[in-house]
C-alpha cells in the first residue's frame, strides 16, 4: 500500500513537472520572439554586448551626394519631313532605310516624286531669262513709239491717282456712319422716354423692351458703320499710296527715257534679274527638298509612311542613340535641387549592368517644377558617357550627383546614425564617469536575477498556483519595461546622444556637434532583418529589436537587446 502510494505521488509530481516544463518552454519562445523582455530574463550583459559593435569617432573626408533616378535619352534627335517641298504635293517615291539602320551624315533616306518641283524650276529659269532681257532693254535708248507709251502710262497713273482721292466707297462709308450715329441718338432718346413712361406705368413692358431692343440694334449698326468707315479709310489710303507710287514711277520712267539710258533704270532691271535668280535658287532648293538626307551620324528610330503615300509631317525620325554621348533626364527632389549646379560630376549605375559605373556631368537644371501626388520634383538633364555602347534609350539609371567634399572632419559610419522623435543622434557608450552607476545597475541586475531564481524555486515548491502568480509578476515586469521606466534602463551600457550632422554620404556622416574625437559609439547589426519595423532608427540597426521588422538581430546566444525609448 505504501509502495503504491509512493508510485502514485511520483507520477503525479512527474506530470506536474512535465506540465511546468512545457509552460516554461512556451514562455521562453514567446519572450525570445519579442526580444525585449528576453534580454533581462534570459541573457547576461556579456552576451548582450555581442549583439553590437563599438567603434571610436574619428576624422576623415565626407563627400555629399544627391541620389535620384532617371531615364536614358538621346542627346540629339532630328525629325525629317518634306516640308520644304510642300508646294510639290507629291507622293513618296522611295524609302531607303528601316528602323534600326545606322546612317552617316548625307546618306539618302527617302525621296518624293519630283515632277512638280522640276516644273517649278523650269518656270524660275524662264523668269530669269525674261528679267535679263528687260535689263538689256533698259540699256538701250527709247524709240518714238516707246516714248509715247511712257507718256500714256503717266497720264493713266495720274487719272488713277485722282480717282483714288475721290473714292466712292469712302464717301458711302462716311454717310453710313453719320446716318447710323443719328439713328443711335434717336434710339437713345426714345429709350430714355419709354423707360420714364414704363417706370410711371404709362406703357407696357412690351413697348419698353421694344425701345430697348431698338437701342441695342442702333448701337450695333453704329459700331458696324464705324468699323466700315475705318476700313474704308484704310483702303482709300492704301489705294492713294499705290496710285501715287505708280504715278511717280511713270513720271520717272518718262523722264529717264527722255534723258536716254539711265543708271537708275539699269539698276532696277538688274534688281529684277537678281530677284529672278533668287526665285530660281528657291525652286532648286524645293527640288532638293524632295530628297531627305541624314543631317548627322545616327540611327533610324521611326519611319512613317509608305511608297506611294502622301508624306506626313514626320517621315523619318533619327537620333544619335548609337553615339558615345547620351543624356539622362533625372528627377531631383525639392529638398535637394538647391544643391545641384551645372557642371557637377555625376556617376550612374543600372540594374542591366550591376558591375558597371558610368560617368557624366550636370548639363541643365530645369527651372519649372513638377508636382505628382503631392511630391514636387525638378527635371535635371545629365550627360552620360556611352563609349562602349552599352546604354539604350529608355533605360532606368541610378544617379549619384557629387555635391562636394569636407576634409578632415569628425565622421561616423552612416549605420551608427539613429533618429528619435525627429532628432538625429547615436548610441554613445557610457563613460568612466558613469561607472558607479553601471556597477549599481549591475548589482541591481544580479539581485533581479537572484529574485527570479527564487521565484523559480517557489514555483517548484508551490506548484501551479505559485506558477500562475509568478507569470503575473513577469507580465507586470514586462509592462513596466515597455513604458521605459528606470528598472528597464539600468542594464543598458550606452545611451542616446543627440548630434548635429553636416555632409551625409552613403557610408559615413559628418558630425558638427554632439561628439568628440575618440568617443565610443554603438553600431547595431541589421543583417537578416526585413520589414518596416517599429523602431525609430535612421540608419543601421535599432538595438534590442531583433525579429521586430528589420531593426537589428539577436546575438548568437539566442537572446535580444532591449532598447530604451
Amino acid at each position: 500500500m505504501k509502495e503504491a502510494s509512493k508510485r502514485q505521488n511520483f507520477f503525479s509530481k512527474a506530470g506536474k513537472n512535465k506540465k511546468r516544463i512545457i509552460i516554461t518552454g512556451l514562455a521562453v519562445l514567446l519572450l525570445g520572439s519579442g526580444g525585449i523582455a528576453g534580454y533581462k530574463v534570459f541573457m547576461a550583459p556579456a552576451q548582450a554586448e555581442a549583439a553590437y559593435t563599438v567603434i571610436k569617432v574619428g576624422r576623415g573626408d565626407v563627400s555629399e551626394t544627391v541620389l535620384a533616378s532617371g531615364t536614358v535619352q538621346a542627346s540629339k534627335r532630328s525629325t525629317l519631313s518634306f516640308a520644304d517641298a510642300e508646294n510639290a504635293k507629291d507622293v513618296i517615291s522611295s524609302i531607303d532605310v528601316q528602323v534600326g539602320d545606322q546612317v552617316k551624315k548625307g546618306d539618302v533616306l527617302a525621296t518624293m516624286d519630283d515632277s512638280v518641283a522640276r516644273m517649278q524650276l523650269i518656270n524660275a529659269e524662264a523668269n530669269l531669262l525674261s528679267a535679263q532681257a528687260k535689263l538689256e532693254e533698259a540699256l538701250k535708248s527709247k524709240s518714238a513709239g516707246e516714248m509715247r507709251t511712257l507718256q500714256a502710262n503717266v497720264n493713266q497713273a495720274k487719272t488713277e491717282l485722282e480717282m483714288a482721292n475721290k473714292t466712292i466707297d469712302l464717301e458711302k462709308a462716311r454717310n453710313d456712319e453719320a446716318k447710323s450715329k443719328e439713328n443711335l441718338d434717336k434710339a437713345n432718346k426714345n429709350f430714355t422716354s419709354q423707360k420714364a413712361l414704363f417706370d410711371a406705368g404709362a406703357i407696357s413692358r412690351t413697348e419698353y423692351e421694344s425701345a430697348q431692343t431698338d437701342l441695342e440694334q442702333a448701337k450695333r449698326d453704329y459700331q458696324t458703320a464705324a468699323l466700315a468707315l475705318e476700313q474704308a479709310n484704310g483702303q482709300a489710303k492704301y489705294k492713294i499710296e499705290q496710285a501715287q507710287a505708280s504715278y511717280e514711277t511713270a513720271v520717272e520712267n518718262l523722264e529717264e527715257a527722255q534723258k536716254g539710258p539711265d543708271s537708275a533704270n539699269i539698276l532696277s532691271a538688274r534688281a529684277s534679274v537678281e530677284q529672278a535668280k533668287a526665285q530660281l535658287q528657291t525652286s532648286q532648293s524645293a527640288l532638293n527638298a524632295v530628297t531627305l538626307k541624314a543631317p548627322m551620324d545616327g540611327v533610324i528610330v521611326a519611319v512613317n509612311g509608305n511608297v506611294g503615300e502622301i508624306p506626313t509631317n514626320q517621315v523619318i525620325v533619327m537620333d544619335n542613340s548609337n553615339s558615345g554621348n547620351l543624356e539622362v533626364l533625372a528627377q531631383i527632389s525639392e529638398s535637394d535641387i538647391g544643391k545641384v549646379k551645372e557642371g557637377l560630376s555625376v556617376s550612374f549605375s543600372t540594374n542591366t549592368y550591376p558591375d558597371k559605373n558610368f560617368q557624366g556631368t550636370v548639363k541643365l537644371v530645369y527651372p519649372e517644377a513638377t508636382t505628382n501626388s503631392g511630391v514636387t520634383t525638378y527635371d535635371v538633364l545629365l550627360s552620360v558617357d556611352n563609349k562602349e555602347g552599352l546604354l539604350k534609350i529608355g533605360m532606368t539609371m541610378n544617379v549619384t550627383i557629387e555635391i562636394g567634399t569636407h576634409t578632415n572632419v569628425l565622421v561616423i559610419p552612416a549605420a551608427a546614425l539613429q533618429s528619435r522623435n525627429g532628432t538625429d543622434g547615436v548610441f554613445l557608450m557610457n563613460t568612466s564617469a558613469s561607472a558607479p552607476n553601471q556597477a549599481g545597475n549591475q548589482g541591481e541586475q544580479r539581485q533581479g536575477e537572484q529574485r527570479q531564481g527564487e521565484q523559480r524555486q517557489g514555483e517548484q515548491r508551490q506548484g501551479d498556483g505559485q506558477g500562475q502568480r509568478s507569470q503575473s509578476n513577469r507580465q507586470q515586469q514586462q509592462e513596466g519595461r515597455g513604458t521605459g521606466n528606470a528598472e528597464g534602463r539600468v542594464n543598458m551600457p550606452y545611451r542616446f546622444q543627440p548630434v548635429k550632422i553636416g555632409f551625409f554620404a552613403s557610408d559615413r556622416v559628418e558630425i558638427i556637434e554632439g561628439l568628440a574625437e575618440g568617443d565610443q559609439i554603438v553600431i547595431m547589426p541589421t543583417a537578416g532583418s526585413s520589414g518596416s519595423g517599429q523602431g525609430n532608427m535612421r540608419m543601421g540597426g535599432m538595438p534590442g529589436m531583433g525579429g521586430m521588422g528589420g531593426m537589428g538581430g539577436f546575438p548568437s546566444g539566442g537572446g535580444g537587446m532591449r532598447i530604451v525609448r
